[in-house]
């Protein structure tokens, strides 16, 4: 379980990655990276851009799960994108993407 420890200045993620591969972290890495970008873009043109990219790094993470890839017979990761943009699309089709933020 990651342990989240916040200051206004900072926010310090920690994740056990003993079970991660060095791809996984990489990728881990990368989509902290351009979440933090979207997140603080003040352009709009990079807050598409940077968006387009962090959506496209969270599928190319979610194809190398450990579950995609001990399943690769079954293109599960392939399934897993498929099955979370049409989900995607659904709730934003039916406008159900909602801030949860407490």
């Amino acid at each position: 379980m990651p342990d989240l420890k916040s200051n206004h200045k900072e926010l310090l993620i920690k994740i056990n990655t003993e079970e991660l591969t060095p791809t996984q972290l990489r990728l881990v890495k990368s989509v902290t990276s351009l979440l933090t970008n979207v997140l603080a873009s003040d352009e709009e043109s990079e807050y598409f851009e940077m968006s387009g990219e962090l959506m496209k790094k969270v599928a190319e993470t979610i194809k190398h799960a450990d579950f995609a890839n001990k399943n690769k017979n079954m293109a599960y990761g392939e399934q897993a994108v498929e099955f979370a943009v049409e989900y995607l699309n659904d709730s934003l089709d039916n406008n159900n993407i909602h801030n949860i933020d407490n």
